[in-house]
């Protein structure tokens, strides 16, 4: 394949990509889908604008879903990937396993045998990482509830990609139990080997290199460091036989914590928004349009589409709700995950090359994943809204005893006042609140105290109050005032420019530890500081008099 061929049809790609994904904006819908339908548009199933074959230009687009993970992974630090907790691991698990052996079960109930009926578990328990982080990422839902339950899946199932191919192998190549477990096992070394690698990396050598650069005064230089990062870990993980989203997911994960996480990710953002459409629009040119609009294919194809994302959906919510997550949560995730995910291509052109599955199959499983994703912008961006609605509809059937306070109820919350920080100066304007008969929504961090306040009844949004994002699910633009009890200055300084950049009119009430901060407190936009050094002086001033006039009136 000639390189003027190759740049032609990228140029033509993303011309398409753009201009329909502007047109599905303009009437609200997501640019994915757009993206999705100019593949299928220039691809060779209508127009044969596009020569290329698909797996090539998808090689370049896999750039795309590298950048995307390696910016996911920037902003879930360690500490807050460990509050996914156990659950999110076991979630994971227990969702993969199970979608599998339901989806075995019913193809061997239609007669196929034990290897179609794993390889079709395998493609349909996969989800698309990439098009669920991107639409999560773009409605600021990353940090949702529902968001971090469904990233702790796509984790896990990224992870269960390189097991999946070696079962795959195995059952082509006929080899033996033992050499199966001997391969699974070097696998699951020499991904321990990398992560430990990666992170001591990150921890201790990338971080210096980067401070070199940012004193060198050159912009171009820390764009390119960051690039070089992401995709040397993707191509190391690729080397190792795992995939390359994997490693470079890996590699933001430990950049998260240092100070150049912001800006690196600000960096690799254009770059990604290219690479990613690239790729989006990749994944439609493997739809076979003629064939699926021959006979009566397409009403099978819709058919098995809408019976997978309905098996998914259903397994997920029992999952989720077995492990004690909320109810409007479960489902929320559920629909983010309903999908069959990109690297079901893969685990299925590996079965097809071995014979596993015959033809026809795997071309009403390939639609079936490209239906499925032109859905996810609206399962994944409506989820919220679906989910309240069920639940609602289940309470009235008398199916649920009671919807429960969570957080898709804030959207429906006017005039109210937001408290960020659930710590012991946050407890007590928690507590003066409620005694005026106010309801405020509070926004915290920590995941254990997020769960104590919502079994008290009380409105809790986790996540992080300087993301836009959280704000806007907080009901920033509708609240009438803003309690930030943050002990640090610069924290809080981020949290209300982003308030005030969202909602100019709230009233803003910040707490300040000096009376030297004031300044950098009223310049970011606080309508209201209260210094400590003051309050804290007039209050001891208080106890101690009434201390003396109790111990004066007790010695007569």
């Amino acid at each position: 394949m000639e390189f003027g061929t190759i740049l032609g049809d990228i140029v033509i790609l993303l011309g398409a990509a753009s201009l329909l994904g502007m047109l599905c904006e303009r009437i609200g819908l997501s640019a994915i889908i757009g993206s999705l339908v100019a593949g299928m548009l220039v691809g060779p199933g209508i127009l044969h604008a596009v020569t290329t074959e698909p797996e090539h230009i998808e090689q370049i687009a896999e750039i795309g879903v590298a950048l995307l993970l390696f910016t996911i992974g920037l902003e879930l630090s360690r500490s807050r990937l460990r509050s996914y907790g156990l659950r999110g691991v076991q979630g994971g698990l227990l969702q993969i396993v199970i979608t599998i052996a339901v989806t075995a079960g019913i193809v061997l109930l239609l007669g196929g045998g034990i290897s179609i009926a794993l390889v079709v578990g395998s493609m349909v328990a996969i989800s698309s990482t990439a098009s669920v982080a991107r639409v999560l990422t773009e409605r600021g839902e990353l940090d949702s509830l529902h968001g971090r339950v469904s990233m702790s899946v796509l984790i896990m199932q990224d992870l269960a990609i390189v097991p999946l191919l070696l079962m795959v192998s195995f059952l082509g190549s006929g080899s033996s139990f033992d050499d199966v477990a001997i391969e699974v096992g070097g696998r699951a070394f020499w991904l321990t080997c990398f992560l430990a690698g990666i992170f001591l990396i990150g921890l201790l050598v990338i971080p210096r290199i980067f401070g070199s650069t940012a004193r060198t005064g050159n912009r171009d230089l820390p764009i390119v460091l960051a690039l070089v990062t992401c995709l040397l870990a993707a191509w190391i993980a690729w080397l190792l036989g795992f995939s390359p989203a994997l490693g470079a997911f890996g590699a933001g994960l430990v950049l998260a914590d240092s100070p150049y996480a912001q800006q690196i990710r600000s960096d690799v953002v254009p770059f990604k928004a290219v690479f990613l459409t690239l790729f989006f629009a990749s994944i439609g040119t493997l739809a076979e349009v003629p064939w699926l609009l021959s006979g009566f294919n397409l009403l099978i194809v819709l058919g098995i589409s809408f019976g997978i994302i309905l098996l998914k959906i259903v397994v997920a919510v029992v999952i989720f709700r077995l492990l004690g997550i909320q109810n409007r949560v479960s489902i929320a995730s559920a629909l983010s995950l309903a999908q069959i995910g990109e690297f079901s291509f893969v685990i299925g052109t590996a079965a097809s090359q071995r014979e596993l599955i015959p033809p026809e199959v795997f071309q009403i499983l390939t639609s079936s994943s490209l239906i499925t994703l032109l859905l996810v912008p609206l399962l994944v961006g409506r989820s919220r809204g679906c989910a309240n609605f069920i639940v609602q509809c289940l309470v009235w059937m008398r199916l649920l005893r009671d919807a429960g306070l969570e957080e898709e109820e804030l959207s429906q919350l006017e005039d109210h006042v937001i408290v960020v920080g659930a710590g012991p100066a946050g407890r007590a304007v928690l507590n003066r609140l409620r005694a005026e008969g106010r309801e405020p929504v509070i926004v915290e961090m920590n995941p254990r105290t997020v769960r104590e306040l919502g079994d008290s009844d009380h409105h809790v949004v986790l996540g992080n109050a300087a993301r836009g994002g959280i704000l806007l699910h907080a009901g920033v633009q509708e609240a009438k005032s803003m309690i930030v009890t943050l002990p640090d200055t610069q924290s809080s300084i981020a949290v209300i420019e982003q308030a005030r950049n969202l909602a100019p009119d709230l009233l803003i009430a910040v707490r300040a530890r000096y009376k030297v901060h004031n300044h950098l407190l009223e310049a970011a936009g606080a309508d209201i500081i209260v210094t400590e050094e003051d309050h804290v002086g007039e209050a001891l001033g208080d106890v101690t008099i009434d201390r003396l006039r109790g111990g004066s009136s007790s010695d007569e």
